[in-house]
């Protein structure tokens, strides 16, 4: 269980990286959509299996809103490369060092 002052500040945090997750599935759409070697089938396929896979892994990464699965959370941020060293800062020195151990 993390800290009062660590829970809001993962407040924060969480709805960064939730945006700037979301924000690399939409590069990720621009980038099948302006494929001009791609027929627009192959598009579909490529948009459809894209959000698929996105779809599990905003879940698994942003679903649950509880103190219990934050320290979880954060190691997955990380490992997606979704949270910033000033971020990361921004927490406890515990917290600091296990998200930091989870590369």
């Amino acid at each position: 269980m993390i800290s009062e002052a660590d829970w809001k500040h993962f407040k924060r945090v969480k709805a960064d990286a939730l945006d700037k997750c979301c924000q690399q599935v939409l590069d990720d759409v621009r980038k099948g959509i302006d494929n001009p070697e791609l027929s627009n089938h192959a598009r579909y396929l490529y948009l459809y299996k894209l959000m698929e896979n996105s779809d599990k892994r905003i879940a698994n990464i942003f679903d649950y809103n509880a103190r219990s699965k934050a320290m979880l959370q954060l190691a997955l941020m990380k490992s997606e490369g979704l949270l910033e060293a000033k971020q990361i800062n921004g927490f406890s020195d515990e917290l600091q060092s296990f998200i930091n151990s989870h590369d």
